[in-house]
């Protein structure tokens, strides 16, 4: 007699909706939602050079560090975030907040003349103002390192801030080319002089976040064109490098079109070195002729204002001499400013006027420097410059000792995407020897969405595999016993 047992399948079940890695990574999504907001919202909002647009950006960004720590919460593991990187943002704040409930005014601040107010109000309400979007910024950056130790999430991420310099390059060219008839519906008529590409009112700003952008664009065009990439892909990233790079001449910042003509071929390097001589030949006449005519098509469609910033001589003279004369009257300066500096932001009060025509607001006063390393060093003294100096310069190194390590990347995009971050964040440093990036908001989230990148990228490597024949041979030699020596005697 035989008896069938009837036993239930097993079956896999299915993962539990409220496991902790499941909480723990869709608020880490979220985290990254909330950032990639900010990335959208920043440049819209005409950069938010305007006090009454910081509130939503904050909104976002105190969204994000919130997901980010409740995230890393749940996982019961805190990400790694290297240790110097924490000891220089807390620094930063505690050295920053600090000078701003203890302002050290020396006597650089000249005589005003009742430019500007100097009362200790004032002071406190301008480095906070600084301070509060600092420590914003600096709280989202560590939650970027955590973040982008997820593929997924970083690609997002940095998807996320391509795809908004695509739509402002988009807005920047149709305004540009437009004039003002259109520009009026964005900005009053005193102020269109000073727009020189789509929402951003300074022009050298507009090309410092090209230049932040730009190196991303070209990166995911390349990789749109490898074997497995569609045709809708190749056409939507042509499209918007050529935007991006019309953007580009359109936007007549000098320093700006020349960092980004030296970027350009940096992403197709390995492409271009495979190329034969005569071919790499004709390539370089073609980009020749390409920049020559896109000069002469940039006089016939942007302002003629903007055309004399790149192809006047007397502008360029007059130009030089007042970043000359600006920059000698800041270095005169730097002896007297000690270990703490002014404080932060409070450039504007120590020289409400200067001797060069390099102003921003008014007839007299300016806010900037127009060099970030003078005015880093002005307002946060020689401590404060080394805890920011260390902050850029380590993971900017980290950053290019992992990309040379090129045999060791599991994925050629995580190490396109590496050289992009490297190449936007140099971009930045090089045009904060004549303008002021570090000190525009939008701009300087940007720049740490960039940094961060860098600062985790050994992340990215794998530990290549052990080599068999590389391992030492250990041999072990017989030893006699005793009676086995007498035998053999």
């Amino acid at each position: 007699m035989f008896i069938l047992r009837c036993e239930p399948r097993t079956s896999r079940k299915p993962p539990a909706l409220f496991h902790p890695v499941n909480i723990s990574s869709r608020i880490a999504a979220a985290s990254a939602f909330f950032v990639a907001a900010a990335l959208f919202y920043a440049p819209l909002a005409y950069g938010c050079t305007r006090p009454e647009m910081l509130p939503a950006l904050f909104g976002l960004l105190t969204a994000s560090i919130v997901a980010g720590v409740i995230g890393f919460a749940a996982m019961q593991r805190w990400p790694d975030i290297p240790r110097l990187l924490l000891v220089c943002v807390t620094a930063i704040l505690l050295q920053g907040w600090w000078m701003t409930w203890n302002p050290v005014f020396p006597s650089t601040a000249s005589a005003n003349e009742g430019l500007v107010d100097t009362t200790l109000e004032n002071i406190r309400r301008l480095s906070s103002n600084f301070m509060t979007s600092t420590s914003f910024l600096l709280g989202a950056f560590i939650v970027l390192c955590g973040l982008f130790g997820n593929a997924n999430l970083r690609r997002f991420l940095l998807l996320a801030a391509a795809i908004s310099g695509v739509l402002i390059c988009v807005i920047g060219d149709v305004l540009k080319i437009a004039g003002e008839p259109l520009m009026r519906y964005f900005w009053k008529p005193i102020d269109i002089y000073w727009n020189d590409f789509a929402l951003f009112r300074y022009h050298g700003n507009a090309g410092a976040f090209l230049n932040l952008v730009w190196p991303l664009i070209l990166v995911f065009t390349r990789r749109a064109y490898r074997p497995t990439g569609t045709l809708v892909e190749r056409i939507l990233w042509t499209f918007s490098a050529l935007a991006c790079g019309s953007a580009l001449f359109l936007n007549a910042a000098k320093a700006a079109m020349v960092i980004g003509l030296l970027i350009l071929p940096w992403p197709f390097y390995t492409l271009l070195v495979r190329l034969k001589q005569r071919t790499l030949l004709f390539l370089a006449v073609g980009t020749v002729i390409f920049i020559a005519g896109a000069l002469a098509v940039l006089s016939q469609y942007t302002h003629e204002a903007s055309f004399q910033r790149i192809t006047n001589r007397t502008e360029l003279s007059s130009d030089f001499s007042g970043r000359w004369e600006s920059n000698r009257e800041n270095l005169e300066a730097v002896p007297e400013v000690g270990w703490f500096g002014l404080g932060p932001g409070l450039f504007q009060l120590a020289f409400p006027y200067q001797l060069s025509p390099m102003r921003n607001v008014g007839d007299f006063a300016q806010d900037y420097a127009h060099e970030d390393y003078l005015q880093t060093v002005l307002e946060w003294g020689w401590l404060g410059t080394v805890w920011w100096t260390l902050l850029v310069a380590v993971g900017l190194y980290r950053a290019i000792r992992t990309y040379a390590q090129r045999e060791m990347f599991p994925s050629k995009t995580d190490r396109h995407l590496l050289l992009a971050a490297i190449l936007g964040v140099c971009a930045t440093l090089a045009q904060s020897f004549v303008e002021f990036p570090l000190q525009v908001v939008s701009l300087r989230l940007f720049f740490f969405v960039l940094l961060a990148f860098c600062w985790i990228s050994p992340q990215l490597l794998t530990t290549p595999p052990k080599d068999p024949s590389s391992r030492r041979k250990r041999y072990r030699l017989p030893i006699p016993s005793p009676e086995l020596m007498k035998a053999n005697r």
